[in-house]
């Protein structure tokens, strides 16, 4: 580890009239300084020299991206163009998030009791939503962006609690089960004619192992099991067999309350995505028996700690996007809100109430921006430290994104592309770190031969090379 002429070095001999106790006293301090400095080069060198071999294997494929999302789901205030601009604008936007996830209220008493007289779109009869829900849908939409919806209650009559707010549980039999699957195949009939908002995927119920004061409502693995043929014949009655069921959105990651669901294949040939939220929990890969066509996604993160707009908080949320992706294969990945408008102080939301976003959200666009719908994670050999993910899309378009979550840069670290090569076009590199947010840098040349490039990654930062093969 250490150089040569530190390994060799000794304290000198004193002679003449350096045998004096100073002379040697300030000869052995010298010495010891310069071993120390030495070290310490040594020390920093190893820290930040690029040892490990990094290769972007274009023919090795994984899963493939449905998108990244956040929620209005009737917590957040109609977002101003701007704000939308920046969450999910195709082109030129900072994140370029692909869904945006609603809540159903079944009837507009239940909606105008949590929401506030006036604040939920008006319905003769049936399920609703909050106005701004409705806005940011319409926004959202109008941007390129697909709608996501689930049940945070069913109507007090179906729970043993009798209320809408509040816990209880869901009273599981037949006549429910039917009139739960109308009211939700309404929701989407109501959106997609009144509205011009197509539902790309529905969820009868938010987090079924919480009991909160606000609307909740506990289910079983059983019942999930049989309200879903339910829910696919309503949403095939209405003319929207097109919408994805989504099950069962439990508040930590596991299959708990899905697997009796998908052991049985006729009922699981129905379910199209199998999702779970993220809190207090590690990535890891679930498994369930007939998994065929079904999609795996996370659909709710968040952080409650004291605000932290750090890099060092967004770095922990780019590790679990990459956790995410690689361990569990996630196809999509979802923070929970994205804006705050209750003026809490912790960390739920991409902005703050005054419209500032978190550096949080830059790292989740260093993925969001740029792995877009249909892409395919690709292989990645790393022998080191860093976390990398990488990505191709059509016309060989590809995305490597690269987080160093030490507090020592990595100097001149080379990346090999195999399979593909890339000599017509430079690469460009993504920064969000303590001062850049998701900022552009100046464009990587690729080797003669257009199959290795080299960078100089910053400490505590996350980087993302977009490039285009020939």
């Amino acid at each position: 580890m250490f150089p040569n002429s530190l390994r060799s070095f000794k304290l000198p001999h004193a002679t003449g009239s350096d045998r004096s106790a100073s002379g040697v006293f300030w000869r052995l301090c010298s010495g010891l300084a310069a071993l120390a400095i030495g070290t310490f080069i040594a020390y920093a060198v190893w820290k930040v020299s690029p040892s490990a071999h990094i290769a972007v294997d274009w023919g090795t494929t994984y899963q493939t991206i449905d998108g990244f999302g956040a929620s209005s789901a009737g917590d957040v205030d109609t977002l101003s163009p701007g704000l939308m601009d920046i969450f999910y604008a195709t082109s030129n936007s900072d994140l370029g998030l692909d869904f945006i996830r609603l809540k159903i209220y079944p009837n507009l008493t239940d909606c105008e009791g949590d929401e506030g007289a006036g604040n939920c779109a008006k319905v003769a009869a049936g399920p609703t939503l909050s106005t701004p829900d409705l806005a940011n849908a319409q926004a959202a939409i109008a941007r390129g962006a697909r709608v996501v919806a689930g049940e945070w209650s069913p109507p007090g009559p179906m729970k043993t609690s009798s209320g809408y707010q509040g816990g209880g549980a869901f009273k599981g039999d037949s006549s429910n089960y039917s009139d739960l699957a109308s009211l939700q195949a309404a929701f989407v009939d109501e959106m997609a004619k009144t509205y011009h908002i197509p539902i790309y995927a529905l969820s009868p119920q938010n987090e079924p192992d919480v009991i909160e004061p606000y609307p909740t409502c506990s289910w079983t693995a059983q019942q999930y099991h049989d309200y879903v043929p339910y829910l696919a014949a309503a949403l095939a009655k209405t003319g929207h067999s097109d919408v994805k069921i989504l099950i069962a959105e439990k508040s930590t990651w596991a299959t708990t309350y899905d697997t009796v669901a998908m052991n049985d294949p006729a009922v699981a040939a129905d379910i199209a995505i199998l999702a779970e939220h993220a809190y207090g929990s590690s990535a890891s890969r679930l498994t369930w028996n007939n998994f065929t066509h079904q999609h795996i996604w996370q659909t709710e993160v968040s952080d409650f700690g004291p605000h932290d707009d750090s890099i060092k908080n967004a770095l922990i949320y780019a590790k679990q996007i990459h956790d995410w992706l690689t361990v569990a294969d996630v196809n999509a990945w979802f923070w929970w809100a994205l804006k705050d408008d209750q003026g809490e102080t912790h960390n739920c939301c991409l902005a703050d109430l005054n419209g500032t976003i978190a550096k949080r959200a830059y790292a989740i666009g260093n993925w969001s921006r740029f792995v877009r719908p249909g892409w395919q994670r690709i292989g990645v050999t790393n022998s080191g430290p860093l976390l990398i993910t990488a990505f191709k899309g059509p016309k060989q378009q590809f995305a490597v994104v690269v987080v160093n979550n030490r507090r020592w840069p990595v100097w001149r670290q080379t990346f090999t592309l195999s399979g593909v090569t890339a000599r017509r076009a430079p690469i460009t590199p993504w920064l969000t770190s303590a001062k850049a947010s998701l900022t552009p840098q100046p464009a990587v040349s690729l080797n003669a031969a257009g199959t290795a490039f080299t960078y100089s990654l910053p400490a505590r930062s996350i980087v993302t090379f977009q490039g285009q093969g020939d």
